[in-house]
């Protein structure tokens, strides 16, 4: 007895939870139960910064595209210009619309008077066609001097001198430059349209009034009698 004591003394010294130890130290109504390690919950991925998930950027919201709309985005820019831009650009419609008004007033289309607002055209068409070459040609400009600026601000330059070929009769030679206005104001707003927004609303402006001059133009040709300049003031 005192052997096996020993031994369970012994044994009981490593494994304190043998049968021996148990059997001889704990009463009938207890047992000793065997120790189990805790379940440890399965470890689940977390989202870092280079997960997958993370990585993927949600694409934006495209913006709206904005329409040309000028008299709600541009022309409550139009005197926050530079003040000789202002002033130069308004009284270069002068040669427009004197020449038609003139006309009128005295009920006579007089072609010498028709021929020259119809060259004064011609010459801003060429103007607004540089005005391109010098805004794309500087080194810190937004624009290239690519094939779709310099190659564009040609086409103005063209019809001017188409219109002047014409210039024996008014008729196709003051629509040529009707149309060399609306192709230059065309390419300032929709096609290149990195102007600032006070110099595209002062552009549409002078346009219209400069198209709308020329055709009066027209209209005084088909409704009153014509007379050559120096007729007109021997008679008067």
């Amino acid at each position: 007895m005192s052997h096996k004591f020993l031994l369970c003394v012994s044994s009981s010294q490593t494994h304190w939870a043998s049968p021996c130890l148990s059997s001889s130290f704990l009463s009938p109504t207890q047992t000793l139960l065997p120790l189990k390690p805790s379940p440890v919950p399965p470890a689940h991925p977390r989202l870092t910064h280079s997960s997958p998930a993370c990585l993927t950027k949600r694409p934006q919201p495209e913006p709206a595209p904005r329409e040309l709309d000028l008299l709600r985005y541009d022309m409550k820019e139009l005197f926050h210009g530079p003040k000789p831009a202002l002033y130069l650009g308004f009284s270069g419609l002068l040669p427009f619309v004197c020449p038609s008004l003139f006309m009128a007033a005295t009920e006579i289309y007089i072609p010498e008077v028709a021929f020259a607002q119809v060259a004064y055209g011609a010459s801003i068409l060429s103007f607004l066609g540089g005005v391109r070459w010098g805004f794309a040609l500087p080194p810190g400009s937004p624009e290239k001097p690519d094939w779709l600026n310099l190659g564009n601000s040609v086409v103005p330059s063209l019809l001017a001198w188409v219109s002047l070929l014409l210039v024996q009769t008014i008729v196709p030679a003051a629509i040529m430059v009707i149309m060399g206005l609306g192709v230059a104001l065309h390419y300032d707003l929709a096609l290149l349209p990195t102007y600032p927004r006070w110099f595209k609303a002062m552009r549409a402006v002078l346009t219209i009034v400069a198209t709308a001059s020329l055709g009066a133009t027209l209209l005084v040709y088909g409704a009153f009698p014509e007379k050559r300049l120096n007729d007109f003031f021997l008679n008067n």
